[in-house]
């Protein structure tokens, strides 16, 4: 069940991520104050990073199940907690966005969070 959810989520969330973006440039950026433009904008880089760094994360220990981290074995648990810290953030800001692109970024966050949890014990 946690390979599918983490499958699932992974394929998800850079879909998503992206047309949150090409909705929000085409329709709605325009009529956005700049606070909520860059509040959007970070909170589609940090979506993304995210799962940047998680997948990376996946690749590593299916190649190799002795993988210590990204960072070494001493690194490990900032490794794997600290990005969840940086993940809260992304969720207020994308409620910085208006309409459909708002929505598709909050579910991105939510496949986010799926995604890290289907890695918590490994």
């Amino acid at each position: 069940m946690r390979l599918i959810t983490a499958a699932i989520s992974c394929a998800a969330i850079p879909i998503l991520v992206i047309f949150a973006h090409r909705r929000w440039t085409e329709e709605i950026r325009p009529e956005l104050p700049s606070w909520r433009t860059g509040a959007a904008f970070a909170s589609m880089f940090i979506v993304l990073s995210l799962w940047l760094i998680q997948t990376a994360r996946w690749v590593f220990l299916s190649l190799n199940h002795h993988f210590t981290g990204l960072l070494g074995a001493d690194w490990r648990e900032i490794e794997t907690f600290l990005p969840a810290y940086y993940a809260y953030p992304a969720l207020p800001f994308a409620f910085a966005l208006k309409g459909i692109p708002r929505l598709l970024l909050i579910a991105a966050w939510l496949f986010l969070a799926f995604f890290y949890r289907a890695f918590w014990y490994t």
